[in-house]
């Protein structure tokens, strides 16, 4: 009897410093399988592209993305601002839980021929994960070619408060980007076109003709105009538009932004302008 009482407690004691590191064991392969789904989760994104799905690393496809949005000429800082840019869009996507659709992309095989691979992967080096926030969300971190002068307001733009970060800024170089002004002929049918709304910055918010309305943007696209900052003119050979700017005219200037670089601003300066009141993080 003593001997299986003697069994029965050495079996419990066994069973009490056992269990505990079984228990350990355990729980810390649990935390690292969800810790690699975490991690497989944060580094590749699946993309919509024409031919289908595929999966592909997260920065891997903003560099990509980023190439493809800003001219491969343009100075590293410049690069990463709109790396960032990139980046925070993809990042508001992701927490809108919105399909992401394959934009334009250049691959690294691209890159290497025009002789830009370096400088991308450099600026996604610098910046990796980083992402501009508002209120500890990506913020929608809109971006154009040049504007006509100054960037627009949002709360103009979209009748809203959502974006108090989008606000107008001063860009007096980008008149003198190439193709910030053109001038169009248009189809004679056009001609009694009354723009009855502007933006502060001058860009269209809405024409009217023959008793119809139409948002500047929807005429733009009707049209496939560089912007909706224009005028309209009539002479004896027809109708023409003189068009101000290419894009939008919303958030970061490229043009601007590759001047700021020129002149030994950094990407967090160039950010700091354009985006006011968002606080870079890495995410």
């Amino acid at each position: 009897m003593m001997k299986r009482r003697i069994e029965y407690i050495l079996t419990g004691i066994l069973v009490i410093l056992v269990l505990p590191c079984a228990m350990m064991l355990l729980l810390d392969n649990r935390m690292s399988e969800i810790y690699r789904v975490i991690k497989n989760e944060t580094d590749y994104i699946t993309v919509k592209t024409n031919s289908g799905t595929i999966e592909m690393e997260l920065e891997e496809y903003v560099i990509g993305v980023t190439a493809a949005q800003i001219p491969a000429g343009y100075d590293l800082e410049a690069v990463k601002a709109q790396m960032i840019a990139a980046r925070t869009n993809l990042y508001r996507q992701i927490e809108a839980e919105e399909r992401v659709e394959n934009e334009a992309y250049l691959t690294m095989t691209e890159l290497e021929r025009m002789g830009a691979a370096e400088k991308f992967l450099r600026a996604q080096r610098e910046t990796q994960g980083q992402v501009l926030t508002w209120e500890d969300k990506p913020i929608l971190a809109s971006f154009h070619a040049c504007s006509a002068g100054n960037t627009r307001d949002a709360e103009e733009v979209f009748r809203s408060e959502e974006y108090p970060y989008l606000v107008s800024k001063v860009c007096p170089s980008d008149t003198d980007a190439a193709g910030a002004e053109t001038t169009l002929q248009i189809d004679d049918s056009w001609a009694q076109m009354q723009v009855t709304a502007r933006d502060g910055a001058g860009y269209v918010l809405q024409i009217s003709l023959e008793g119809e309305t139409m948002s500047g943007e929807e005429f733009r696209n009707l049209l496939g105009l560089p912007s909706a900052n224009f005028e309209i003119s009539t002479t004896e050979e027809g109708t023409y538009l003189t068009i101000h700017g290419v894009g939008h005219g919303l958030g970061m200037s490229q043009y601007t932004a590759q001047q700021m670089a020129l002149s030994g601003k950094n990407y967090k300066e160039i950010l700091g302008y354009f985006y006011p009141g968002t606080e870079l993080v890495q995410y």
